[in-house]
């Protein structure tokens, strides 16, 4: 276990964060059991009074979807600036670039549809936390023991593998990019990809810290900030202390796929690394927009961080559709905009398929949480 590695109090903590009941905000510290339950510790009076209030909630999740979804909001209103920490700002000038000046990437396929561009622990065997929540134990096992056959499951390499290896992980934005090795309450072992937000808040997908199947609540994860195969340049800390929403953790919505780490108070990667920033922007700002995506594939060597791009080709009230490569490992990666010099990311990739791969969208809902959880690992 590496020296610098960190472990919190076990307890569990929840409360409530936004209007809408399915992203009420749901956490743990410790990865505990379960959500402490609430309402068993109210008066029958509070607990209806409390109903009400979810039900009132309820109708304004109905109306929260449609105007995130849409074109009403001013998308610049609601953006949150990334920062470049102690380590410093690119030493290229980034303004006019909408993807990373990534040398060897053919910019071409970035208009092109699928069809025109399709021609110890031994950690290599080691899936995405995706086939904790959602494969059947059978194919798990499987893929454990035939790696190569992950690509038909779940996230995909669509037509020819055009991912591009970061050798330079110590450079921003890469180094605020998280591998990630998951413990799950069970002991089973997965892994996933996270990103800092802030100071000391880690954003990942829902299912890398709550595996439904697996006991809930993640034991613990170790973040490993600008990993690079066996090369922790800035080292790393194993976390307890997590975070999701209820329409995850109580419901399972593909729709609520998302989450976060916080860090403690003696790992603030973020200070030192930098981090991204984030928004939500409209369905016209989205549709057809160039988007970045890198993170750490299962179907690549242990560690390694690889980034893709191209044009996001559908937008859904909760949902981003894109043709980028990725493959299992890459759970909880980033899919961020660059524009003048500045990344922010717009969605949190969660899962995908031959049809398109996919990210949970940062909505107005999505933005408010992910700015809360900034806020508490500042």
């Amino acid at each position: 276990m590496p020296e610098n590695i960190t472990l919190e109090k076990n307890r569990i903590t929840e409360s409530q964060y936004t209007e809408e009941i399915d992203e009420e905000y749901a956490g743990a510290e410790s990865g505990g059991d379960e959500i402490s339950d609430m309402e068993s510790t109210m008066t029958d009076e509070a607990t209806v009074a409390e109903a009400e209030t979810l039900e009132e909630a309820e109708v304004a999740d109905h109306e929260e979807d449609a105007s995130s979804s849409g074109e009403t909001v001013a998308e610049e209103k609601m953006l949150e600036m990334p920062e470049y920490g102690m380590e410093g700002a690119p030493t290229i000038s980034m303004d006019g670039m909408e993807i990373e000046p990534i040398e060897g990437f053919d910019e071409t396929i970035l208009d092109m549809n699928r069809d025109e561009v399709a021609t110890g622990v031994d950690e290599n065997r080691l899936l995405d936390a995706w086939y904790a929540e959602f494969a059947d134990p059978v194919t798990s096992a499987l893929i454990q023991q035939q790696p190569g056959l992950a690509q038909t499951v779940a996230e995909v390499v669509i037509g020819r593998d055009d991912r591009v290896r970061i050798t330079n992980t110590r450079a921003y934005p890469w180094r605020c990019i998280c591998s990630l090795l998951i413990t799950a309450r069970d002991n089973s072992r997965w892994i996933g990809t996270g990103w800092l937000c802030g100071p000391g808040t880690v954003i990942t997908a829902g299912h890398v810290v709550y595996m439904h199947r697996h006991g809930g609540w993640a034991r613990r994860i170790e973040v490993i900030p600008g990993r690079n195969a066996a090369s922790r340049p800035f080292g790393s800390v194993t976390v307890t202390h997590l975070r999701s929403v209820k329409g995850w953790t109580r419901k399972r919505k593909r729709s609520h796929d998302y989450g976060a780490i916080i860090l403690p108070s003696s790992n603030k990667y973020g200070n030192r690394l930098g981090y991204f920033g984030f928004a939500n922007l409209s369905f016209f700002s989205l549709m057809g927009l160039k988007v970045n995506l890198s993170g750490y594939p299962g179907d690549k060597p242990a560690g390694t961080q690889w980034w893709h791009a191209r044009r996001i080709k559908f937008v859904t009230p909760r949902t981003l559709v894109y043709n980028i490569d990725t493959a299992g490992g890459q759970s909880g990666s980033p899919v961020w905009r660059l524009r003048k010099g500045k990344r922010h990311a717009v969605g949190i990739h969660t899962n995908g398929s031959t049809a398109g791969n996919s990210a949970t969208r940062i909505t107005r809902p999505v933005y408010k949480n992910i700015k809360k959880w900034k806020k508490i690992g500042a």
